[in-house]
C-alpha cells in the first residue's frame, strides 16, 4: 500500500474541495451567461437566472469556507483555494452590479456593453472548464491560462474604444452613466484575471 493511500485511509476524504471549486466556476460561468442573454434580449428571466446563479455561487463559497476550517488536510494550499473562491465571487458580484447599474440608470445595451459581457462571458467558461481539468489533467489545465488572460485584454481595448467614443459624444450625463456600466464589467474582468493568476499558481505547484 502507497503512502497516499495510508494517509487517505487515516484521514478520510470528506471535504470535495475540487468539487467544490467547480460548482462555484460553473454557477459564475451560468451567471455571466444569464447576464449576457440578458443585454443581448432583454429578458426578464435572465435577470432573476443572475440572481439565482449569484445565490448558489454564494451558498458553494460559504460552504466552501466552513469546511477550509475544519478540514485537516486540503488538495492543495488553502489559502489558493480561498483566494480562488474569493476571486470568483467578485466576478459575478460585479457581472450583477452591471445588470443592476443598466436598469437603475436606463442604460440601453450598446455594441461596447454586449462585446465586453460576451469576452467576460468566454473568460469565465473557459475558467470553468480548466478547474473541471484541475484535478485529472492540470497541464489542459495550464493551456487555457493565456486564452484567459487574453479576454482581458479585449475587455481593456473595447473599454478604452467605448469611452473614446462616449466621451466624444458631447453629453456628460450620458458619458457618466456608460461610464458606470462599462467600468463594473471591467471590474469582473479585473478580478477574473487576479484570478486566474491563483489558479496558474494551484496548476504550478500542481504540475
Amino acid at each position: 500500500m502507497d503512502k497516499k493511500n495510508i494517509i487517505d485511509r487515516i484521514f478520510p476524504v470528506k471535504y470535495r474541495f475540487y468539487e467544490m471549486l467547480y460548482k462555484q466556476a460553473c454557477a459564475n460561468a451560468s451567471g455571466v451567461n444569464a447576464l449576457y442573454n440578458w443585454v443581448k434580449h432583454a429578458a426578464v428571466v435572465e435577470s432573476e437566472a443572475l440572481n439565482f446563479h449569484v445565490k448558489a455561487a454564494d451558498d458553494v463559497r460559504m460552504r466552501m469556507e466552513r469546511d477550509l476550517v475544519e478540514a485537516f488536510s486540503t488538495p492543495f494550499d488553502r489559502g489558493d483555494i480561498y483566494s480562488i473562491s474569493v476571486g470568483m465571487n467578485e466576478v459575478l458580484k460585479y457581472a450583477q452590479s452591471s445588470l443592476l447599474s443598466m436598469e437603475a440608470f436606463e442604460v440601453k445595451p450598446d455594441a461596447t456593453i454586449v462585446n465586453m459581457i460576451e469576452q467576460l462571458k468566454t473568460g469565465v467558461d473557459i475558467f470553468a472548464q480548466a478547474v473541471s481539468d484541475l484535478k485529472t489533467d492540470p497541464d489542459k489545465s495550464e493551456q487555457a491560462v493565456a486564452q484567459m488572460r487574453d479576454t482581458h485584454v479585449q475587455i481593456e481595448k473595447l473599454y478604452i474604444g467605448g469611452m473614446t467614443a462616449v466621451f466624444l459624444s458631447g453629453d456628460p450625463m450620458y458619458a457618466l452613466k456608460q461610464r458606470e456600466v462599462y467600468h463594473h464589467i471591467k471590474d469582473a474582468s479585473t478580478n477574473l484575471d487576479d484570478t486566474v493568476d491563483v489558479l496558474h499558481r494551484i496548476i504550478v505547484r500542481l504540475i
